[in-house]
């Protein structure tokens, strides 16, 4: 027995994927994170277009909510956030420092703060400043532990004493200093006592060199939520924003958090399979009794990991299924027992979305693949189509839900 799609009139369009982000859950949670935090300026991360949830959106929302800055890390988003119209500051951190870079010099002409982790970053920068004249704001980065971006300590003097030139000279203005955590998701970590006291003296350093900068920022979202004394004079919120755990002791619900983002596929086949049948490629599944299997339309090329095999991921009319069988490129199979109970084609099958809901949550996903739900939300294709959803006034909010 097979159902196929058009036998229901599901429409031929309707079978790709869907995301839904309620945007009174991003500003809910960006106000109960505020309410947590004593520090004056709040940031609200919007890197990886935003998580995956939509950049100028969530950018927008956001601002709506009480944040009054946003970061980003790479310039072509903060540059593609002015161009919407939005005038909030804005902090951009990863980037290629070249003289040449057409990047670097929008980002300034638009107005962009931009970190700066080296002398040799200090030159670039303070260069295309020169030239379009203008006075760039900088924020000083700090590798405190996660050699990543920032100057080491061995190299901060030589940093804050060219920041203190080029501020001389009229072509950098230092607004901040800023580090972030090797151990951020570790809150209770020791190392992050040792980072902050690190942090510190480069404060005093920069202030020793003439510096003045008014911003000094530290936390991410584990630590907006778990480390109050690490606050400073801003907070950046990446993950809480979109109602995710940001460390693994922390639930996300226990602070008034709630996931933003549901991902829906519709179910468009529905078959009947005896006993000893295998299932995807390799048949690394096999029923042992006749079971009915339903398919779902996603697969890896949409962001959908392999590693959910056998697990109850997927709801489907308030139940939960267990994938079945090889994640392919475009498609999975979900295994709905030895009866349907009533699901049929068209059926909306709820991949990840609130837990209140019933459904299971993008962390609940990264459990399932040894990860974390940020890297689910944030492996969801382009070609899944957008919706926005909102309980409140959001200004220039686009109904059609396009960024822009």
């Amino acid at each position: 027995m097979s159902q196929i799609a058009q036998s229901h009139g599901l429409a031929q369009g309707a079978l790709a994927g869907q995301v839904n982000v309620d945007l009174s859950a991003i500003s809910d949670n960006i106000k109960a994170l505020r309410k947590r935090s004593k520090a004056p300026h709040f940031m609200a991360v919007v890197k990886g277009n935003a998580y995956g949830h939509g950049l100028v959106d969530i950018a927008r929302t956001a601002l709506s909510a009480g944040a009054d800055w946003l970061g980003t890390a790479q310039l072509t988003e903060a540059v593609a956030l002015r161009k919407a119209g939005i005038t909030a500051p804005i902090l951009s951190w990863l980037y290629l420092a070249s003289q040449t870079s057409a990047t670097i010099r929008e980002a300034l002409e638009n107005d962009v703060d931009v970190s700066l982790g080296s002398a040799e970053q200090l030159r670039v920068l303070a260069g295309i400043a020169t030239q379009l004249g203008k006075v760039a704001a900088v924020h000083l980065e700090l590798d405190s532990g996660l050699s990543r971006g920032g100057a080491r300590m061995e190299d901060w003097a030589d940093l804050v004493t060219a920041a203190r030139a080029a501020e001389l000279d009229g072509t950098l203005r230092v607004r901040g200093i800023w580090t972030h955590l090797a151990w951020a998701d570790v809150p209770a970590h020791p190392g992050n006592s040792a980072a902050v006291a690190d942090f510190e003296r480069a404060v005093q350093a920069a202030h020793d060199a003439g510096l003045a900068p008014e911003l000094r920022h530290v936390s991410s979202s584990a630590n907006i939520l778990d480390r109050p004394e690490f606050h400073f004079d801003m907070v950046r919120a990446g993950l809480a924003i979109y109602g995710l755990a940001p460390a693994d002791h922390l639930n996300p619900a226990d602070f008034g958090l709630r996931p933003a983002l549901t991902a829906t596929a519709p179910l468009v086949m529905v078959k009947r399979v005896p006993a000893g049948t295998g299932v995807s490629y390799e048949h690394r599944s096999i029923t042992h009794e006749p079971r009915f299997l339903g398919l779902i339309p996603l697969g890896y090329a949409d962001g959908i990991p392999k590693g959910i095999t056998g697990r109850s991921l997927v709801s489907i009319n308030g139940k939960r299924v267990p994938v079945i069988g090889k994640v392919c490129m475009d498609q999975f199979m979900v295994d709905l027992g030895p009866s349907a109970d009533g699901i049929r084609v068209g059926d909306t099958a709820v991949l990840f979305g609130d837990p209140a809901t019933g459904a299971a949550s993008a962390d609940d996903w990264g459990s399932a693949i040894g990860s974390h739900g940020d890297e689910i939300i944030n492996r969801i294709a382009p070609r899944l189509a957008r919706s926005y959803s909102a309980g409140y006034e959001c200004p220039d909010y686009q109904e059609d839900g396009r960024d822009g």
